[in-house]
């Protein structure tokens, strides 16, 4: 599925069609503004459009089709091409799958590439019908609303996240369990794989910031307006990539030591059952040296035939059980 919007010029109203407003918006007025939204798998049309339609780089077109390839930003003569990773659109809990997230970036051109639905794209396309915002603001800043709702809906999973870490860490010295193990383990790998992927966004921000920075005093030597709300926006985009990081690799640390505490715990009570059985092991052990040398069938033992030798094997039977266990306290084995 291919949606475009075309705004002819600033002052005019947005047009809604399909990949027909293209054609309209090459022959068009020098201010017109398109915005292309593509949801589509990887196909010869599609890369015919963008590249010979379009003139997108060959390099930048297998990029942004590729199903997984990490976030990054890379810069050509006539556009920028930046991907990213958003939430697939039924991620609501940390055991989520992402979906991979292409924008090619010219100077009256946005082109975005996904080939699962993305909820993030569909609410600012929704905005601009809505006419919360027209094209006029460009593709910077059209760009940089599509990835604010992106990572938006980090927040809510973050937010889960920490409520249950904060319950598992006050259970786990009491209730612990190999399911909550499990949890802990799995609640581990999932953050430091949103933490790795948080930091490839935080770097391709960076990078685009610093870039369009450079590009606007190189080619104009001062700072207009419109560079001013582009710089707010993107700064405001790049706390919000690096608070998400952040508190990822926060919460990655407190799932480990919560993981460590736990197992630290098991292996006490392991020490302390052992301790136990140790203690009655050393009790018990001469009971079972005097029971075997009396219970060999030798003809000549001494007290073999003794009248109170029965009595007397009994009663250093219980001396030594008694004394065992005196010492035993004694020693804080028990």
């Amino acid at each position: 599925m291919i949606q475009t919007a075309y705004q002819p010029s600033a002052d005019a109203d947005v047009q809604y069609g399909n990949a027909s407003l293209i054609t309209a918006w090459q022959q068009g007025q020098a201010d017109g503004l398109l915005w292309v939204d593509i949801f589509e798998a990887d196909n010869p049309e599609l890369r015919a459009l963008l590249g010979q339609t379009l003139g997108f780089h060959p390099l930048a077109i297998s990029d942004a089709l590729r199903e997984k390839h990490p976030p990054k930003i890379e810069h050509f003569s006539d556009h920028t091409l930046l991907i990213m990773r958003g939430l697939d659109a039924d991620a609501v809990a940390l055991t989520h799958q992402t979906i991979q997230l292409a924008f090619f970036m010219g100077e009256r051109l946005l082109v975005t590439v996904r080939q699962k639905r993305s909820v993030s794209t569909e609410r600012v396309w929704g905005d601009l019908q809505s006419g919360a915002f027209a094209l006029a603001i460009g593709p910077v800043r059209m760009t940089s609303r599509i990835l604010r709702a992106v990572v938006d809906r980090y927040a809510p999973i973050l937010v889960e996240v920490e409520e249950r870490l904060s319950l598992l860490e006050d259970q786990v010295s009491e209730v612990g369990s190999d399911q909550m193990l499990g949890e802990l383990i799995s609640s581990k790998t999932m953050l430091k794989k949103m933490h790795r992927t948080q930091i490839y966004h935080c770097d391709a921000i960076n990078d685009w910031r610093e870039s369009l920075l450079g590009e606007r005093r190189e080619h104009t030597g001062r700072s207009t307006a419109m560079d001013a709300d582009q710089r707010h926006e993107l700064n405001d985009l790049a706390e919000h990539f690096e608070r998400v990081s952040s508190l990822s690799s926060l919460y990655q640390e407190l799932a480990d030591d919560l993981i460590n505490g736990y197992l630290s715990i098991s292996s006490h009570k392991l020490n302390q059952i052992m301790k136990v059985f140790t203690g009655f092991t050393v009790v018990f052990l001469p009971l079972s040296l005097m029971t075997g040398i009396y219970g060999m069938n030798f003809d000549y033992m001494p007290q073999l035939h003794w009248h109170y030798g029965y009595y007397a094997v009994l009663a250093s039977t219980v001396v030594l059980i008694f004394g065992g266990l005196i010492v035993a306290k004694w020693r804080r084995w028990f």
